[in-house]
This record gives C-alpha cells, structure tokens and sequence, in this order.
C-alpha cells in the first residue's frame, strides 16, 4: 500500500511508525481485529482506513461496509497490489500472446504455473509465475480482459486499467479533506518545536521572534 501511494500519488508513505506521520492510513484485513481498534482508537491524526487485498476477495465491498459499521467510520477496500502494478513492454507482449492463445487463467497460481501446455517448458513456467506473482488471479483476468476489448491498448492502458480496478482512486477524497487537519497539524507541532528551541536557549530571540511571527497567523 505505501508503495502504491507513492506511485499514484506521489506521496511519502513509511510503513511502521512515524513521528509524528502528518495522516495515518491503517490498512486491515477481511475482519476488524482488536488490534486495529486499538491502533485506530489511538490515532492522534488524520486517519483512513483502508480494507487490504480486495482483489483475492469477491465480497470485498460487503466486507468494507460490515467493517465500517464495526468501526464507525468509512472503510474503503483497496487492492495495494493493482494500484501499485507497473507493466512493462515485455509483459504487454506477453500478456498479448496469451490472450491471442486464448489462454484460461485458472484459481490456483501453481496450476497455472504448471499446466500441461507449458510442461517442460521453463520459460513459459517462468513467466506464468512471475504474472500470477505481479497481478495475482484478479488482476491477471482484468488484464486479459483489457486486451481482449482493446487488443491495441498500450501497457500503459493496461496499467491504468488495473489501477482503476484497484480501488485507489477512491482514497483521493477522503486525503484532500484531511488537508487542512494536516496543515494544523504541522503548525502545533512546528510552534512546539520552536518552543522547545526557545527554552533550551537556542538562539533564544530569533526564535521568539519567528513564534510571535508564527502564532499571529
């Protein structure tokens, strides 16, 4: 999930703590654990939160609503693994040639891997994993089904495709309505920084100056 935002959004995302992180996005599971309402109700920012892996699970959106009225608040499910897919021309080509050979993708990653058409034939074996590990089974029918509609559409296309499919885009509300709790955020704890600076003697009537300055904003 962090590297998606990064990717999508261009934002710095740390996984872990952070101190002090300007929002908080918690990401959970297909059931609210006590931990997540432990970390959630300790949260002093911003907060989203998000239902992980919503690709490997059909009732993805039933289980986000179930979530958010265990949680009060809005849960929206994501797929961290589409939203941060980045295709490449190789994989546009193969992707293509699979679709021409009118290839099934089947549930399981290591049937897939190993079917009878690509036995014995390591490079094949090779790049149906390496799919399956890049897209997962979602993602791999989405893409099939991207170029089985538009059998020219770029990978770029097919990249853009599997991110709208991934459910990050609805995040972008939600981030910009905490902008301004974010910018208030920052300020308490610049002006406590400042503060701190000013009773440890630090060039004590710079820094006063610049907090008369700070707080008459």
């Amino acid at each position: 999930m962090a590297s998606a935002l990064a990717d999508r959004f261009g934002v710095v995302a740390a996984v872990g703590d952070m101190d002090p992180p300007d929002f908080a996005i918690r990401v959970i599971g297909a059931q609210v654990r006590a931990r997540d309402r432990a970390a959630i109700d300790a949260t002093q920012v911003p907060l989203l939160v998000v239902a992980g892996k919503s690709d490997t699970r059909p009732d993805a959106e039933r289980m986000a609503r179930t979530a958010s009225r265990a949680l009060g608040q809005a849960v929206i499910p994501v797929s961290g693994l589409l939203a941060g897919v980045r295709l490449d021309a190789t994989d546009r080509d193969i992707l293509g040639q699979w679709r021409d050979a009118g290839i099934a993708v089947p549930t399981s990653a290591a049937a897939f891997a190993a079917a009878d058409e690509v036995r014995g034939d390591a490079p094949q074996q090779q790049a149906r994993a390496r799919m399956m590990a890049l897209l997962g089974r979602t993602g791999l029918v989405a893409a099939l089904e991207v170029l089985e509609a538009s059998p020219d559409a770029t990978v770029a296309e097919v990249n853009a495709a599997l991110h709208r499919r991934s459910g990050v885009d609805a995040l972008v509300t939600p981030i910009k309505q905490a902008a301004g709790a974010i910018a208030a955020g920052r300020r308490v704890r610049r002006l406590a920084g400042l503060r701190l600076l000013s009773a440890r003697g630090f060039d004590r009537p710079a820094i006063e100056q610049r907090l008369i300055t700070e707080s008459a904003r």
